[in-house]
């Protein structure tokens, strides 16, 4: 081969080589950079979930709950003993301020309203007064809740003595920690289910005596999306 010749191929080898490691340089470049940029966003992601994430409250029911009215049927005082679980699915604590219930009358259309009075099982001592309940990130609560019927109510008893059907819903007065303390929430929506009781004999409220109330398809009720 002339000189010339074997130069020009040495030159051409070294230029093909350069620019294979030229390439794989940039390729090995990108690679890293797209890695870096997942790593960045997978990081802030979970700093979003595991801190930054605004409370999601929810409340859940199960099948059974409790009635009760302790005195006698012409001072109705009409108790709803309901189990009652919090749960925040958020990163940011969220406190539940009070519970209010709406019991419909679905025969008559009739509606009265209670408020989380007590905690505990009926005639349970000593007695606990509701009070505001805080739920840090992932956290749950789970206790019974009495509802006492709302002074001024117009409606004596929401409950027929003959058996029926009646329409509960739950609604969740909350607050959230923000930045510059607590600021309103509503982040749980009012919770609707039905419970059924049988023929209401007085003879059952006698001392901490209550009756049961459930549903038809034995299932629990909750809010959560």
């Amino acid at each position: 081969m002339w000189p010339q010749g074997r130069h020009a191929a040495d030159r051409a080898r070294d230029g093909a080589l350069d620019e294979a490691l030229g390439r794989n340089s940039r390729s090995g470049g990108l690679l890293a950079t797209v890695v870096s940029a997942l790593a960045l966003v997978f990081s802030g992601y979970t700093y979003y979930e595991s801190v930054m994430r605004a409370p999601k409250l929810a409340v859940y029911v199960p099948p059974g709950m409790e009635y009760t009215d302790p005195d006698r049927p012409d001072n109705p005082f009409e108790v709803f003993v309901i189990p009652v679980t919090l749960a925040n699915d958020g990163a940011r604590t969220g406190t539940v301020l009070s519970i209010d219930l709406e019991v419909t009358n679905k025969r008559s259309g009739d509606q009265k309203l209670f408020y989380a009075a007590q905690l505990g099982t009926w005639g349970e001592m000593p007695q606990k007064p509701f009070a505001p309940v805080p739920l840090s990130g992932r956290a749950s609560f789970s206790k019974a809740v009495q509802f006492f019927p709302r002074v001024g109510e117009k409606v004596p008893r929401i409950l027929d003595l003959e058996p029926g059907n009646y329409s509960f819903k739950l609604t969740l007065q909350t607050a959230t920690t923000g930045g510059s303390g607590l600021l309103p929430g509503g982040s749980a929506s009012p919770l609707v289910f039905e419970r059924q009781i049988g023929q209401i004999d007085y003879r059952n409220f006698a001392g901490t005596g209550t009756m049961s109330m459930w549903t038809d398809d034995y299932k629990s009720d909750g809010n959560s999306q």
